[in-house]
């Protein structure tokens, strides 16, 4: 294994890991690769091989655990946790491809922010909840490229805001495939977002062909 790239893989891991992140191997493997491909570097060099032993030489340090139940689920440790009472904004990109697990790291990523700030259990639930929805729906109807997540806590209120391409669909061939669900499901997402939320907009921008996200919840 080069040296080189075995020590890039331990710094992007430490660094997600920081934040809250948490899931089996494969979806570090997917996480590791994500990160590379938005630095322009080839994702092939980051081997399940090379992302498990910089998992594991993160916990031979203490920095990461795994799951008593599950052995194959890991998670970092308090110490490497991101604890800074001022972190109220958060935001980063993720891909839009399942192939690269972004529901389980806007998942747990979000759920960490929102413990650090303090929410309540209740309010964690609804929200992760909802999220995971908008996230989905993202995948799902955009490009499969950038997808840019947004929260911030200010006042009791969190603002979220999640905005992805939308892909180009051939609506005649989808319905004649008998494959076009694409209104009936997203409304579902969309139903259970408005009820999860205070407060919630979907704008489709025509000129840069974007969906934009924008919700607010009460925060308890």
């Amino acid at each position: 294994m080069p040296e080189e790239t075995k020590d890039r893989c331990y710094i992007t891991l430490r660094e997600l890991c920081s934040y809250g992140i948490a899931g089996y191997l494969k979806d570090f493997v997917s996480w590791v690769q994500m990160e590379a491909i938005q630095k322009n570097e080839s994702p092939s060099l980051y081997t399940e091989e090379i992302v498990a032993s910089a998992l594991e030489t993160l916990r031979s340090e203490g920095l990461v655990q795994t799951s008593p139940k599950v052995p194959n689920e890991f998670f970092p440790t308090p110490s490497l946790l991101k604890k800074d009472t001022n972190w109220n904004f958060d935001e980063y990109q993720v891909l839009g491809a399942f192939e690269y697990s972004p529901i389980q790291l806007v998942r747990t990523r979000l759920e960490h922010f929102l413990f650090v700030n303090k929410v309540n259990d209740e309010d964690i639930m609804d929200i992760s909840i909802a999220t995971i929805e908008g996230i989905e729906n993202a995948a799902k109807y955009g490009d499969g490229k950038q997808i840019i997540v947004s929260t911030r806590i200010q006042n009791r209120k969190l603002q979220l805001t999640i905005t992805n391409q939308v892909k180009e669909f051939d609506l005649e061939k989808e319905i004649e495939r008998g494959k076009y669900s694409v209104s009936s499901t997203l409304m579902r997402g969309i139903m259970v977002m408005q009820k999860l939320f205070s407060h919630l907009d979907l704008e489709i921008i025509d000129e840069t062909k974007q969906a934009r996200l924008y919700a607010e919840k009460n925060l308890s």
